[in-house]
């Protein structure tokens, strides 16, 4: 199966539960910025997962090499100021497990990137893709009274 990383990666990312905080610092200990413009952030988050949507009847090597090269800018961006704390623990837990695939994993390694994780990273990586869905949403206009 040639999509196994986008939906690995779909998995990781589509997490379980959510939580709240606060971060502001435009660093933090993870390293990526935290002072980016959501609209940086989202377009390229965006983008992130388009390249895996383009990616995914590639050789799974390939794919693990195109996920690494996206989620590399997406830590170069970072995240916007004022992200929750837990949200922005799960962006660095979602960089770190992309970025520690192993070249030659297997499908099967993919298969089970989300069950690596502990139930409280878990929870930090659906607070970031709420996070993410919630700021990054397209809005759709509210209908107009009559």
């Amino acid at each position: 199966m040639k999509h196994v990383l986008m939906a690995a990666t779909l998995v990781l990312v589509a997490g379980t539960t959510v939580g709240c905080g606060g971060g502001d610092s435009s660093k933090d200990s993870g390293g990526a910025p935290a002072a980016a413009s959501e609209s940086e952030f989202c377009d390229t988050f965006t983008a992130f997962t388009e390249d895996m949507a383009a990616s995914s009847s590639d050789k799974t090597a390939d794919q693990i090499k195109t996920a690494k090269d996206a989620v590399a800018k997406l830590a170069d961006v970072g995240t916007p100021k004022g992200i929750p704390a837990d949200a922005r623990d799960g962006f660095e837990i979602f960089i770190d497990t992309i970025k520690g695939i192993d070249d030659n994993a297997s499908q099967e390694d993919l298969q089970s990137l989300d069950s690596k994780l502990s139930e409280a990273d878990n929870k930090k990586v659906t607070a970031f893709t709420t996070y993410y869905s919630d700021t990054c949403a397209p809005t759709t206009p509210s209908e107009s009274p009559s």
